[in-house]
């Protein structure tokens, strides 16, 4: 085994997954908080313009029919022309679940990130470790699936190490061109079963009869 091959390969996070995470978790806390201050504040606004103009366009418009009057209550005190009945009790606890659910959705997933965002893929001469720490011996892996790396970067590998079995991923997305190097080490050593896209060759040019026929005179 030469050198280049025997040197350590390490695949950090890629800039791209730290602004992909982050820009995920900015939009769900900021949902989040758009969403309680709605339950909070805004909500309980409309709630309570609502029960100002509702009684008084029920009374003007639909028990005495006075449309003229209601327009211009209506627009001497900025309430809408044409407002129509709201549950306003349950879209303020709709916009507390709303609150509730993307917030933690939104810290599940920053947590998540502050767990992975320092995790690396590595390699060595005769194995390669994956970011949750396990050690896959070229040796022992059987299976490598590349049906998803073209499209997703994604190669999955199935290993036997005595009674150690599994599967993992190498995710090129993830930790970048460095991961190419790790599966390129890893094919370079693997005697098992290989699963790819079947790519069909490129058709033959056919030649248009009229030139083959120009082609056959002397």
């Amino acid at each position: 085994m030469t050198e280049n091959a025997a040197e350590p390969i390490i695949c950090p996070v890629t800039a791209w997954y730290h602004k992909r995470k982050i820009a995920m978790i900015l939009l769900l806390l900021g949902l989040s908080a758009f969403f309680f201050y709605d339950w909070k504040v805004g909500y309980p606004k409309k709630q309570a313009d609502y029960e100002a103009y509702w009684p008084e366009y029920q009374r003007l418009v639909l028990k005495e029919k006075k449309t003229a009057d209601w327009f211009k209550l209506a627009k001497e005190k900025g309430w809408p022309d044409k407002p129509h009945e709201e549950d306003w009790d349950y879209k303020i606890k709709e916009q507390l679940v709303f609150g509730v659910i993307t917030g933690l959705i939104g810290v599940g997933m920053l947590g998540q990130y502050l767990v992975n965002s320092s995790k690396t893929l590595t390699a060595d001469g005769d194995s390669f470790t994956t970011p949750e720490g396990i050690r896959v011996p070229f040796s022992t892996a059987f299976k490598l699936d590349k049906r998803k790396w073209d499209n997703k970067g994604l190669a999955y590998v199935n290993y036997q190490n005595g009674d150690e079995s599994g599967k993992v991923v190498i995710d090129c997305l993830v930790y970048g061109d460095p991961a190419i190097k790790v599966l390129e080490r890893l094919e370079a050593n693997f005697k098992g079963e290989i699963i790819d896209v079947v790519k069909e060759a490129p058709a033959a040019a056919v030649m248009p009869v009229a030139v083959a026929e120009d082609a056959k005179q002397p």
